[in-house]
């Protein structure tokens, strides 16, 4: 009984984890989409001009 309920700790634990990276990751792309985009929008402005 002892070794299941530590499994379930161990998988909790483990969706936990890689919930946070999930965030971690997502906030980071979204992070370089923003500054592709304002480079982007920048060389345009100045192909323009």
């Amino acid at each position: 009984m002892y070794g299941n309920n530590n499994l379930v700790g161990v998988g909790i634990i483990a969706i936990l984890l890689t919930s946070i990276y999930t965030a971690i990751l997502a906030s980071l792309l979204m992070q370089t989409k923003e500054r592709v985009d304002y480079i982007y929008q920048k060389e345009r402005l100045n192909k323009d001009a």
